[in-house]
């Protein structure tokens, strides 16, 4: 007994080296920054005086009953998870296979949806701004009322609840749908060519070589984008900051907008961390539906992911 104890304190220590620097820096740079958050999210912490007074969950309280803001917020966040999500995932699929049959120019096209992804947010921000301008500068408005001249009035669209939504998640699925296109076709690029011709041997039609081959096979890739999509629908911030800034009366805001303006506005730095972990509980929280959903755990024991 005390020699297996004794061989399990020797591999230890000759690991130990190996692993110190990896759990330093896990340590200083993860665990330190979350603990001190959850910290200050049940104090009052006052950031130039440097104090930190212990209030419980006040702060969360404060949060829940702060009237409309959050839960337009809350609300916000679903609604552009819910829009931009079934896009994206639905229209990097479609162009993915279609880039996938493609005989000729598929770097073109390549380039040219992920071009939106590299492109600076504040340059796609500028963009949207332009096209959903408020005036006759506007490219939506000139359009409508200079050429067509379907409404004589300019439309504030950034200052209206609906269309500066709307906007937001046109933003949000021009930026994010040539990642999604990249994921795919990497994926359906791993799909052996012999289980087509298998398939076509078989008498398979289309429909039942999409549903029973590609996405049978990439499914764990589409739960890896539909993941990743749902944390980038919590983190929506500068879509908002740039087109809408919240208005009109914070219809149009977001989580992160909110957690932004209590951290650097209002100097709440309390609420803000409490607000940032009610974030970080509600994606683990849909993280688990989907999980369970999709039943990887279960369906890929033994079988490769993609």
């Amino acid at each position: 007994m005390n020699k297996i104890k004794n061989k399990k304190l020797k591999n230890l220590l000759l690991a130990l080296p190996f692993v110190l620097p990896g759990l330093l820096l896990v340590s200083i740079f993860v665990l330190y920054p979350m603990f001190f958050t959850i910290y200050i999210s049940l104090s009052e912490y006052k950031i130039v005086s440097r104090e930190i007074n212990f209030i419980g969950f006040a702060n969360y309280i404060a949060i829940f009953s702060s009237g409309s803001e959050f839960w337009y917020a809350v609300r916000n966040n679903f609604l552009y998870a819910i829009v931009t999500i079934p896009v994206i995932i639905f229209g990097g699929l479609f162009f993915a296979y279609l880039l996938d049959n493609l005989k000729h120019g598929k770097t073109f096209f390549k380039v040219g949806f992920y071009l939106p992804v590299i492109t600076s947010w504040v340059i796609v921000a500028l963009v949207f701004r332009y096209m959903f301008g408020n005036a006759n500068t506007g490219f939506f408005n000139y359009l409508l009322v200079d050429v067509l001249h379907l409404t004589d009035e300019y439309i504030p669209w950034l200052f209206r609840e609906w269309s500066g939504n709307a906007a937001i998640w046109l933003m949000g699925i021009w930026k994010n749908l040539g990642w999604a296109l990249i994921i795919f076709l990497a994926a359906l690029q791993t799909i052996s060519k012999e289980l087509y011709e298998a398939a076509s041997v078989d008498g398979a039609s289309f429909w039942q070589k999409f549903k029973f081959i590609v996405m049978a096979s990439i499914k764990p890739t589409i739960f890896f984008v539909m993941v990743n999509m749902v944390i980038g629908s919590f983190n929506v911030f500068l879509q908002v900051l740039m087109l809408t800034g919240g208005n009109p009366n914070d219809t149009t805001t977001v989580l992160q907008f909110l957690l932004y303006s209590l951290a650097f506005s209002d100097r709440e730095f309390g609420q803000a961390s409490a607000l940032g972990l009610v974030i970080a509980v509600l994606v683990l929280i849909v993280t688990i539906i989907l999980n369970k959903y999709f039943k990887l755990n279960k369906d890929n024991e033994g079988n490769d992911a993609v």
